[in-house]
């Protein structure tokens, strides 16, 4: 970012071609359809490259830009009053076989069900884990809590995961 400050657009899509695929799923899994997703991806975007002459290197790019992220999803779940939907996508290769299809399609529904049981604290902490490179720390910066909160929500998103999806498979 101190580059593309510097006038670099080289550094620019460096810093775009490495996020906004992870930022794209973190927003569709936060909000309820891809059209929603892909408009706060635009204003994430929007909002890096009107901050290019204030941004302050005070944490990692990731965490910084993260933190916009979040307050974007916060902002637009008020604008809502409703707690989203979140969307799951599942990733299925052209040429799979078909029972492999189904099984794959019947875990991504699973999946997206016990993702959507959480509570939006836990979700969101579980993804920015799974979805980024940023260390629970820079989580507990982006979400505003403390470490052990963050470490805590961590914990309860996947062991509410695991039984829920144990529980899938016995029904």
């Amino acid at each position: 970012m101190i580059k593309y400050r510097q006038g670099s657009l080289a550094a620019f899509e460096l810093l775009y071609s490495r996020h906004k695929d992870a930022t794209y799923r973190y927003f569709l899994r936060q909000c309820s359809g891809q059209a929603i997703a892909e408009d706060l991806l635009q204003e994430l975007w929007s909002k890096v490259i009107k901050s290019k002459n204030s941004y302050q290197e005070q944490a990692q790019f990731t965490t910084w830009l993260y933190t916009v992220a979040h307050n974007l999803v916060v902002d637009h779940q008020r604008k809502l009053h409703v707690v989203e939907q979140h969307d799951e996508q599942s990733q299925l290769s052209l040429d799979a076989q078909p029972d492999t299809q189904l099984e794959q399609q019947q875990l991504a529904k699973k999946l997206k069900h016990c993702l959507n049981k959480l509570p939006s604290a836990q979700l969101e902490t579980f993804l920015l884990n799974q979805e980024t490179d940023l260390t629970l720390a820079q989580i507990a910066q982006v979400v505003c809590a403390s470490l052990e909160a963050t470490k805590s929500r961590l914990r309860y998103a996947i062991s509410a995961l695991r039984q829920c999806l144990s529980l899938s498979r016995e029904g």
